[in-house]
């Protein structure tokens, strides 16, 4: 799966491929033990084997998702979106990436490379078992083609949060030419997925009289649950970015001058308002107010940097954004830092500051 949406993520960085982490969430180990047992406890001919071989397929099935999210951070990367990490965790993986320069035709082909992995690296595993003469390791081989081919298919069901929901999305984007509904569109047909996979796997074999095991239930559960709960995110995602889109950040920005840290207050002053104070880099780092200055003696204005009494701000106060576009960025940013003002910044360009104020009279007046 992907998640063109950038979120925070704790986890085990295991490798850096191009400068991309690889992370391990926490919650894999729970999926880990969860296949180690299963495996374990359901093959009892093979002995203490059995968990060796459940162990086996934990880490096949977390190679298999790793290959999956792999691609699509591959083709991300060749479409010139910046990736920002790749991570295995309970629910399989996602690979988070930039998507303010995707297309529909991008966001198509990387969606749709996950699941082609998938089915290659099965062909390759289904191939390898039928040379191996060995039981358990044709066992293991040909488990790992079957899991393959059946995450490949899986995460083609169209709707959101799987791949084939991103397809959607992608065509309802192309269609119309706007994406907030691509991803309505795909929210809503992954909770009719949702519905159709509880129905399927729970209670048609209720209706025909057979009973699904307590495991089997509890397993369709959380992934059900998982499945509406991302369909539902990407619903309420799609309609606050229709509201978003009622303005623009040109509609937002206030233009304000632009500090060096070694600026002495007195120039700070000479703004007669809010400034913004880049670090050596140039980079947004700090807020300078007419009240900073006011707390240092007026003959020492001249020789006081205005480092020295700027707020520095927190690293998501920068909202890198255009003018033309719509005011996701910046009330992303407000969201981040939970704070009344953001800077927004056009290829490294300072813009100007926006206020939350300013949003909602934007948001309010269209």
């Amino acid at each position: 799966m992907t998640a063109p949406i950038e979120t925070g993520s704790k986890g085990l960085v295991i490798a850096r491929v191009g400068g991309v982490p690889v992370q391990i969430g926490p919650s894999w180990l729970l999926l880990a033990a969860f296949i180690t047992f299963i495996v374990g406890s359901g093959s009892p001919e093979l002995g203490a084997l059995a968990y060796v071989v459940g162990v086996a397929y934990a880490v096949s099935l977390l190679v298999s998702v790793l290959v999956h999210e792999g691609a699509h951070a591959a083709t991300a990367h060749a479409a010139g979106l910046p990736v920002h990490r790749v991570v295995a965790d309970l629910w399989g993986g996602h690979t988070a990436y930039d998507p303010r320069l995707s297309t529909p035709g991008k966001a198509a082909l990387i969606a749709v490379v996950g699941p082609l992995a998938n089915l290659a690296l099965g062909a390759v595993a289904w191939v390898a078992s039928l040379a191996v003469t060995g039981d358990v390791t044709g066992r293991v081989l040909y488990g790992v083609a079957f899991v393959n081919v059946l995450l490949a298919v899986f995460n083609l069901l169209p709707g959101l949060p799987l791949d084939g929901g991103q397809l959607v999305d992608a065509l309802v984007w192309r269609l119309t030419g706007r994406r907030e509904k691509g991803l309505i569109a795909a929210g809503w047909t992954g909770r009719l997925v949702t519905v159709g996979v509880i129905l399927w796997f729970v209670v048609r074999p209720l209706l025909a009289g057979n009973e699904p095991s307590l495991t089997s239930i509890v397993w369709m559960g959380l992934i059900s649950v998982f499945m509406w709960q991302g369909a539902t995110a990407a619903i309420r995602t799609g309609q606050a970015r229709e509201m978003l889109g009622r303005g623009t950040v040109a509609q937002v920005v206030q233009p304000v001058p632009v500090l060096r840290p070694h600026d002495v207050l007195e120039a700070a002053a000479a703004t007669g308002g809010c400034a913004v104070v880049v670090d050596p880099t140039g980079r947004p780092a700090a807020l300078s107010l007419p009240e900073d200055a006011a707390g240092v003696p007026r003959e020492r204005w001249s020789s006081t940097p205005v480092s020295a009494v700027a707020r520095v701000q927190p690293e998501p106060w920068v909202a890198e954004t255009r003018r033309g576009d719509d005011l996701t960025a910046v009330v992303t940013a407000i969201q981040e830092t939970q704070s009344s003002v953001v800077v927004a910044v056009e290829d490294g360009r300072v813009l100007g500051l926006v206020t939350v104020e300013a949003v909602n009279r934007a948001i309010g007046a269209n």
